[in-house]
């Protein structure tokens, strides 16, 4: 008699959906980009650079952080909007609604609000990562998604009043620009009707 192997799966492959994964290896990659030494200088969103043509800076801005205190509360939010939404879109679709809502997050701040000289972090992007969750849910789970967009709608309608959330500025270690929570949000329902659009359309064909 031959010995009969079982295969064990991963405990990856077992115990966390495949759609989610994506979003882990996008938070593990920013750890490491937290932890290269003036990444920051580099990455962040800085006008006068942007201004001089460092247009990169645009989309890598939402990718560097203050520091560990501000990656972690991001990396979290990432990891909770992943494992809600992941399935309710491709990844080549969350891949350009994440690119949109970084690249409206810094394009808003730097049309619109010119009193920021520069600006880190994914919170904004975040935000319309969110959004774009919510309006799938619509289709799906409607008062769900309903009662998600009124709620995002709240905090960023609160932030746009009052300004950061009370605990906000201490963890992340620096002043919150709110503003980019709200760009980052209509970027992301941009991206999210985008996708609508062209899945409708794609239907047609």
């Amino acid at each position: 008699r031959h010995p009969v192997t079982v295969k064990k799966d991963s405990v990856l492959s077992t115990s966390i959906p495949p759609a989610v994964r994506p979003w882990l290896m996008l938070a593990a990659a920013l750890v490491l980009i937290q932890a290269i030494p003036d990444a920051s200088a580099w990455l962040r969103y800085d006008r006068a650079g942007v201004e001089h043509g460092q247009l990169w800076r645009v989309l890598t801005a939402n990718f560097i952080h203050l520091g560990w205190g501000h990656l972690v509360l991001n990396t979290a939010g990432l990891l909770a909007i992943g494992w809600l939404f992941a399935e309710d879109y491709s990844l080549g679709e969350w891949i350009f609604i994440l690119v949109i809502c970084s690249v409206v997050t810094s394009a808003g701040l730097h049309l619109l609000n010119p009193e920021i000289l520069w600006c880190v972090g994914m919170s904004g992007a975040l935000h319309g990562l969110f959004v774009a969750g919510a309006i799938a849910l619509l289709f799906d789970a409607p008062r769900l998604g309903i009662g998600l967009l009124i709620g995002v709608t709240a905090k960023i309608g609160y932030e746009q009043v009052a300004g950061a959330m009370p605990f906000s500025e201490g963890i992340v270690g620096g002043l919150v620009v709110t503003d980019a929570h709200l760009w980052g949000a209509l970027g992301g329902l941009a991206a999210a009707l985008v996708v609508r659009i062209w899945r409708r359309n794609n239907r047609r064909l």
